[in-house]
């Protein structure tokens, strides 16, 4: 890994960026907004959540940032979201789901997919993947690196910004190593302050 970049407020996003902290953490969910939304510019949006209902991720977002991108699409399992009811927000926004988070298949076809029309389209794509430490529960180490070797490759040739969640805390230190070795820049909070590290 190389030098230090700064602070995550600092830091011009690369195309892929690894951001290891806290599961549940509002430095990390500032952190994330940071990554999705810092320059202000209209992105089209894919996140994969695996910890949060659809739902819930957008009332987060709507509650914290205001704006949403220009287009949403949010990724989930069919457990974690059973279906909008007449009271959701979610008319303009897009829903992906996967029977499982361990459909590594599913979910590179469903990222690529959006990639591929979002670039043909010349627009600009952000993506959050929440997270790493999920899937991690459903796959071994390598056939996760090997996805992740994979997806950021093609993220960065579209020029997408994306950014993976992982808790450092529920693996170690040489998972951590491995996965981090597929990314432009590891961003890792340490007691409240962000450390920025780019490859």
């Amino acid at each position: 890994m190389g030098d230090s970049v700064g602070t995550l407020e600092e830091f011009e996003a690369g195309s892929n960026v690894l951001l290891l902290g806290p599961s549940v953490s509002s430095e990390i969910d500032a952190g994330c907004r940071q990554l999705l939304h810092g320059d202000d510019e209209p992105r089209a949006t894919l996140v994969v959540t695996f910890t949060l209902p659809p739902e819930q991720w957008v009332e987060r977002w709507d509650d914290r940032v205001g704006d949403r991108p220009e287009e949403l699409v949010l990724v989930t399992t069919s457990d974690t979201f059973a279906g909008p009811t007449a009271d959701d927000e979610l008319d303009d926004i897009g829903i992906e789901y996967l029977s499982t988070p361990g459909d590594l298949t599913g979910l590179g076809m469903i990222i690529s997919k959006y990639l591929e029309r979002w670039h043909e389209a010349d627009r600009r794509m952000a993506l959050c993947f929440d997270s790493l430490t999920t899937l991690l529960q459903y796959e071994e180490l390598h056939n996760v690196y090997r996805f992740l070797h994979l997806m950021t490759t093609r993220l960065a040739g579209a020029g997408a910004h994306a950014h993976f969640h992982l808790d450092p805390a529920t693996q170690d230190e040489q998972a951590v190593s491995t996965l981090a070795s597929t990314f432009d820049a590891i961003a890792r909070l340490e007691d409240g302050e962000w450390d920025v590290r780019s490859r």
